[in-house]
């Protein structure tokens, strides 16, 4: 009994040197890379009092999405989905709803509340801190960024700073840098962070941001506060944290910096589809099809949905260039977008994002308590032959698609544009009419195909 016992605390506590050992091999490790930053940060103004301060208690954050420390033993759920299933590392995604069900991205009554919100803070300020609230117009005309586009913004990127943020910004950023994917982006960002520091904007302990290092009220990148950061105040600082002018400022300067287009009046207009025939089918979702406005309505019959009574409203700058935006196909709300979507989707490169964001800056414009603004058509209802949407089906799939001609590009996992066209094609070829959305039947028949 003394014997095994023995035997047994010698193997914890050799399992327990080893385990320190590991450990502490892996704190050299990104002490090393660390070290490699120096040069970097020095070069942009950063003083090595700054940087030691920041980094001599500092460690990376193996937990965070996308982050495989160096000797991290991962379970298989963890690992990337090329390790695990033999699929291209192309489909090597982080999960993130916004590339899934599109239908689950809006949720009817969060999206009321956001909308019901953002309206209120405006109202509140009109009526109670007037100075803010000409701040807001001021820059509405400096940037002919309409207030309600960066209300959209600040909505869905904090819920008018009530989100939490969870993270240290420089934490983050320095763990991606370190063991994440883009290495050379976050590396970048992370010295545009310390220069932040650097500079006085903020400190490190108040420095929160998501588990990607975006931050301030609308979640913007380091390197735009250090590129674009505007004092809208004009109280001597650059406070995106807790300044409503300042973050609001910084942001339209971020848009028109992406090339925001105030001509085009809007970021889009939902639509109704005509039925589908050879001359028009949501196969033309086609990024390449970009023409005038009017184009698209009196040679494609595409026409606006009601809006505040207004049985079809007409498009405002019919001259201005158009493409169709359909998240669920032809199974549910569908959208003429301007180059301003582009602007948007720069933000996050996900068509539901941008569409999120649009709708609702809308909103914000026209909701009221007695009134819902929502959209005027539905998304696909729920059936028993739903397609399973994850990245590693829609990389299948799209592998399968491929191998058969229909789809262009690299499958990647995600439920984007090239999918959705890619799926009509298939359905018009086998003789379908098309609507460019997928189901669990069509799926394992495309895949069934793809094995014969």
């Amino acid at each position: 009994m003394f014997r095994r016992e023995t035997a047994r605390l010698s193997a914890i506590f050799a399992l327990t040197l080893i385990l320190g050992i590991s450990q502490a091999s892996a704190q050299d490790t990104f002490k090393s890379w660390v070290e490699t930053l120096w040069p970097e940060a020095k070069a942009a103004g950063v003083s090595s009092a700054t940087f030691r301060r920041v980094f001599d208690s500092l460690r990376p954050d193996c937990k965070l999405p996308g982050i495989f420390c160096p000797g991290e033993k991962r379970k298989p759920a963890g690992r990337k989905l090329s390790e695990r299933t033999g699929l291209p590392e192309t489909c090597n995604k982080v999960t993130q709803k916004e590339f899934l069900e599109p239908e689950n991205y809006f949720p009817r009554k969060y999206m009321r509340t956001l909308a019901l919100r953002g309206r209120n803070i405006l109202n509140r300020m009109k009526a109670k801190d007037p100075q803010t609230y000409e701040h807001i117009l001021e820059i509405e005309r400096s940037f002919r960024i309409s207030r309600y586009m960066l209300m959209g913004l600040w909505g869905r990127e904090s819920a008018y700073g009530q989100a939490a943020m969870k993270h240290n910004a420089v934490r983050a950023l320095a763990s991606h840098a370190y063991a994440g994917y883009r290495q050379s982006f976050f590396r970048e960002q992370l010295i545009a962070a310390l220069k932040m520091i650097e500079d006085g904007h903020i400190e490190m302990g108040a420095f929160k941001s998501s588990y990607a290092g975006a931050t301030g009220l609308t979640q913007i990148m380091p390197d735009e506060f250090v590129g674009f950061a505007i004092d809208g105040d004009r109280d001597g600082k650059r406070d995106i944290w807790n300044s409503i002018p300042d973050s609001m400022a910084t942001t339209a300067n971020v848009l028109k910096d992406r090339g925001w287009n105030s001509a085009a009046r809007s970021w889009g207009y939902e639509i109704d589809l005509p039925e589908p025939s050879e001359r028009f089918d949501c196969t033309m979702e086609d990024r390449s099809n970009r023409w005038p406005i009017g184009r698209w309505e009196t040679e494609f019959g595409l026409k606006r949905v009601p809006r505040n009574g207004v049985k079809q409203p007409a498009f405002p700058e019919p001259a201005n260039t158009g493409y169709l935006v359909m998240p669920a196909g032809a199974r549910g709300p569908a959208f003429l977008v301007t180059e301003n979507f582009d602007v948007l989707r720069s933000y996050n490169t996900s068509d539901v994002y941008a569409l999120f964001v649009g709708h609702i800056a809308d909103r914000v414009s026209c909701e009221t308590n007695s009134r819902e603004c929502r959209f005027h058509n539905s998304w696909p209802r729920n059936t028993r032959n739903d397609f399973k949407f994850s990245v590693e089906t829609l990389c299948r799939m799209q592998i399968a698609l491929k191998k058969q001609g229909h789809l262009d590009g690299t499958p990647d996992g995600l439920f984007g544009v090239q999918t959705r066209v890619a799926l009509g094609r298939y359905q018009k070829a086998t003789g379908r009419k098309p609507d460019c959305y997928p189901t669990q039947s069509l799926y394992k028949e495309i895949i069934g195909k793809s094995r014969s």
